[in-house]
Formats: C-alpha cells, sequence, structure tokens
C-alpha cells in the first residue's frame, strides 16, 4: 500500500513538473539538446533532422535554427528561404537588427534571450517573438516561441 502511494505521488510530481514548464524552460531545453545534437553528429547532419518533425525538434510548432558567427542563416525550418543568406542586416517590423543583437550576445555572453517580432510560420501573421539562443564554437544555434 506505501509503495502505491509513494508511485502515484512520484508520478503526480512529475506531471506537475511537465505542466509547471514555461516556455522560456521548454525553448532552452529545446536548444540546449539542439547544440548537443550538432556536437554529437554535426552541422549537415543536424540541419536535416532539425527539420524533420520525427526526430524530436519541432515540438509544440517550434524549430531550431542555426546560423554563422557572422549571421549567415545555415538551418531554418520555419523559414526555409533564409537559409544560405546573410540575415546580419535583417531589421524586424520595428526596425530593429535582432540578428546583430543575437551576434553580439553570442560572442560577449555566450547565451540569452533576444525580442523583435517575425512571421509565425503556423499564422503567416506578425508576432512577437521571444528566441534563446546559444553559441555552440562557430554557431550560434537558436529556437523561440510566438507570444
Amino acid at each position: 500500500m506505501t509503495y502505491k502511494k509513494i508511485a502515484a505521488f512520484a508520478m503526480l510530481a512529475g506531471m506537475m513538473a511537465v505542466a509547471s514548464a514555461t516556455p522560456e524552460d521548454d525553448t532552452q531545453a529545446l536548444v540546449k539538446k539542439a547544440s548537443a545534437y550538432i556536437k554529437a553528429n554535426g552541422i549537415d547532419k543536424a540541419c536535416v533532422d532539425f527539420a524533420d518533425p520525427a526526430k524530436g525538434f519541432r515540438p509544440n510548432g517550434s524549430y531550431v535554427y542555426v546560423h554563422d558567427i557572422h549571421a549567415k542563416m545555415l538551418c531554418n525550418p520555419g523559414s526555409p528561404r533564409t537559409v544560405g543568406k546573410d540575415m546580419i542586416e535583417v531589421k524586424d517590423m520595428d526596425g530593429k537588427y535582432f540578428n546583430k543583437e543575437m551576434v553580439s550576445l553570442a560572442t560577449t555572453k555566450g547565451s540569452g534571450w533576444v525580442e523583435y517580432k517575425w512571421t509565425n510560420p503556423a499564422t503567416q501573421k506578425m508576432q512577437d517573438k521571444k528566441s534563446y539562443i546559444e553559441r555552440q564554437g562557430d554557431l550560434i544555434v537558436g529556437s523561440g516561441f510566438y507570444k
């Protein structure tokens, strides 16, 4: 009887932990998972797998994007047309150079949050977005969520 109560409590606590995760927590965890995957498998395989929903890098409509330390986009399942492009001068609808901010953050602190406006691929509407980025060698790995 005691074992069943302990097991039930543990299960409930686990469910509460999942339910209490914030979008920030989920996004940070996804970026850390993606960074580790790049380190283990290389950027080419990672970019292919980041686009494949079956690989676990597209939860709840999120996606992982990667650009080099100069903001050249290497993979972006949410906006494939940007792959191969220099994104350093791209501004959001308010005129914010958010990629410059990402590069600066990655080179000075190694990781952090950037907020900007971007087209949500699910709705095709411009929305506020909050992205977490992390430097992985000469790469910047990021993901975000729409608010």
